[in-house]
């Protein structure tokens, strides 16, 4: 039987290692910290108290304590190299929780103490692993898309207290002019930091104008399109028909607050738009 505390490593080609199923390793412990920030204060004469003038939000860390048991003492000194290269310093991947397996974190090893023998014995023993976020939110590991798509909203990509209504019926992809795109989890999304894909296939003469009213956001296309043109908004570069149109742009992105983002379109008409993103959590 796992631990509570058990998670996974799931790479970015796919891979994926269960710290109890595919190593036997016990995790005793395993705590998401709070996210670290810095604050910037100011004084001013004659005024009680202080100003903050900025909140810099910083890295997270994830702290775990794994035991493991050996066979005898060979099969333990292997067991030791194997952690070694399992947690090295290089490799960036994800850690899903057993607690929390719609979510996801992207971390690096940051320390990683040397394994601590059991009293008495040669074959068992502990040992911890820090990991480091530098983009300290969780992500949820289902997109948006696949939330519209999907039959139920719980097939096995999302979970409970990540946002999502049971009775809701989700839509990212819509074909008028004015619609509305929520964002269920609780951190602003920003596509120059974060994972936002937007399609997009208009009609226009000369622009094309996306208007998020809630965040005041306006991203504009200058430019003809026709139905058989397809305009990619992806993080902060613009594609249209595969090639790199940002020269032809206002230079602006579209975000989307936590919640509802009401948008409208102008200077053309809107054949269909897909938004496709994973909801960020604290």
């Amino acid at each position: 039987m796992k631990s509570e505390f058990n998670f996974k490593i799931v790479y970015a080609d796919g891979r994926v290692i269960d710290m109890y199923e595919d190593q036997n390793y016990w995790v005793s412990s395993c705590r998401v910290q709070p996210i670290s920030f810095s604050r910037t204060l100011e004084k001013v004469d004659g005024r009680r108290g202080l100003i903050e003038t900025s909140t810099m939000i910083e890295s997270r860390k994830i702290n775990t304590i794994i035991q493991i048991d050996g066979y005898d003492a060979a099969d333990f000194d292997m067991t030791r190299d194997a952690i070694y290269a399992l947690f090295n310093p290089v490799d960036e991947f994800y850690i899903v929780r057993d607690l929390q397996p719609g979510k996801r974190y992207k971390v690096k090893v940051s320390n990683l103490t040397g394994i601590e023998y059991d009293d008495g014995s040669l074959e068992d023993g502990e040992f911890e692993v820090e990991f480091e976020m530098f983009q300290p939110f969780a992500e949820s590991i289902g997109t948006s898309l696949q939330l519209q798509n999907a039959k139920e909203w719980d097939v096995g990509l999302w979970q409970w207290a990540q946002g999502i209504d049971g009775d809701t019926t989700y839509q990212y992809e819509f074909n008028t002019n004015n619609f509305i795109v929520n964002n269920f989890g609780n951190v602003l999304i920003d596509p120059r930091e974060n994972e936002l894909e937007i399609t997009i296939k208009a009609t226009a003469s000369s622009f094309l104008e996306i208007k998020n009213i809630t965040t005041g956001d306006i991203y504009r296309f200058n430019g003809s399109l026709t139905s058989g043109d397809t305009l990619i908004l992806k993080g902060i570069q613009t594609f249209k028909n595969g090639v790199s149109a940002f020269g032809k742009t206002n230079t602006k992105l579209l975000s989307l607050a936590v919640g509802d983002n009401i948008f409208t379109v102008s200077g053309g008409t809107l054949i269909s738009a897909a938004f496709n993103f994973r909801p960020l959590y604290y």
